[in-house]
């Protein structure tokens, strides 16, 4: 898990990102776009450093990576569904593989990764009720 207190400080005001990827690439980008859009973020790797890190510090949404070592993005939201503390946060599942045809994770939205950016960002205000 990485957190970053410097960052997740820039935008004292702003709601909370739970990015999870195992590709680090990937998490630098979201988070530097994240941040210069108004929001705090942190990342984690994986599912389980993920499920920590919502035990933690509540975010205000997850958006994840499907395919991941240790956990993958179904797993840990349906791990999150399955939490009476942690049902409700809105998870968004992304992939750049097929998911298998019998896998139904609860998420709130998928997306086929690349997923633009600008959509990305609109389904996340969406589902945490911003505008912006």
């Amino acid at each position: 898990m990485s957190d970053h207190p410097a960052l997740m400080d820039s935008n004292p005001d702003g709601k909370l990102i739970l990015v999870v990827d195992d590709e680090f690439d990937v998490l630098s980008a979201y988070t530097m776009l994240f941040e210069f859009r108004g929001f705090r973020v942190r990342t984690a790797p994986n599912g389980a450093e993920a499920l920590a890190a919502v035990r933690q510090q509540r975010p205000d949404i997850v958006v994840s990576d499907y395919m991941m070592p240790v956990m993958n993005g179904a797993a840990l939201c349906s791990a999150m569904r399955a939490d009476a503390a942690l049902h409700d946060i809105p998870f968004i599942l992304c992939s750049a593989g097929i998911l298998p045809r019998d896998l139904q994770p609860p998420c709130d939205s998928f997306f086929r990764k690349p997923v633009p950016f600008d959509t990305l960002l609109a389904a996340i205000n969406q589902l945490i009720g911003r505008r912006g």
